[in-house]
């Protein structure tokens, strides 16, 4: 929404095939004014699963469309120009201009926020902090118990929405416009990405030889287990644990 926004906090949430963790990490913001949801191309229940979660908050929860294949991410990514709707900026772009609120956060559908990050949030906003930067834990292996080799997951966090866009990078997109961070919060949500079922739904947005491209092998290490993760989890993990 490019003109007037009202006060107030907007999850801006893109999906594509989460099936496995949406439902808990879209229960995991419900303390957001409002949460804007983007459906890309998914070919699993997501589309049920936000339907069923639109139905409990009807006033706050915003779907959308989003009906264009997005350009792999990693080597070459801006190799389709941001203006193209096949672009992720174009999505991310897409998904911000949903919104009608002065802040925003970019939630994915495999994080699940801790249980006490809406009231920092909340407080840290009261202060004056128009910008603030997240990071969460990688959870790895089936039984939620491990970390892998690159554990720290950042965000962009919350951030005022003021002249701000996404644009195509070199890997991935980018954040352009945006204040710098006044503080971070470490610790707040663990991210599943290499927790999913099955695991062909974590590299959706990879090309399709992405085995063979270094860049990639890599960062599938990540779901490799390494060390148990000695941290807190939010209550409805620990219910599946």
């Amino acid at each position: 929404m490019s003109g007037h926004r009202s006060p107030g906090l907007s999850a801006l949430v893109r999906l594509r095939d989460e099936e496995t963790w949406v439902k808990l990490a879209l229960e995991s913001i419900t303390w957001f004014d409002e949460i804007v949801i983007v459906l890309n191309c998914c070919t699993d229940r997501t589309p049920e699963i936000v339907e069923d979660f639109r139905a409990q908050f009807p006033s706050k929860v915003i779907v959308a469309d989003y009906p264009y294949t997005i350009h792999p991410m990693g080597p070459g990514h801006d190799d389709c120009p941001t203006d193209n709707p096949h672009s992720s900026a174009a999505l991310y772009n897409f998904t911000q201009d949903l919104s009608t609120k002065t802040h925003v956060c970019k939630i994915d559908g495999d994080m699940v926020c801790m249980d006490w990050l809406g009231g920092r949030v909340r407080q840290l906003m009261e202060d004056g902090h128009h910008r603030i930067k997240m990071f969460g834990t990688d959870i790895v292996g089936d039984d939620l118990t491990h970390i892998g080799n690159h554990p720290l997951c950042p965000t962009n966090g919350v951030y005022q929405v003021n002249g701000t866009r996404y644009e195509q990078g070199q890997m991935t997109q980018s954040l352009r416009g945006a204040a710098q961070p006044t503080t971070e919060i470490h610790d707040c949500f663990l991210h599943f990405k290499w927790a999913r079922n099955p695991f062909e739904a974590a590299t959706v947005q990879w090309p399709e030889n992405w085995q063979e491209i270094p860049h990639f092998q890599r960062i599938a290490e990540r779901r490799i287990p390494v060390e148990p993760y000695t941290g807190e989890y939010p209550a409805s993990v620990r219910a599946l644990m």
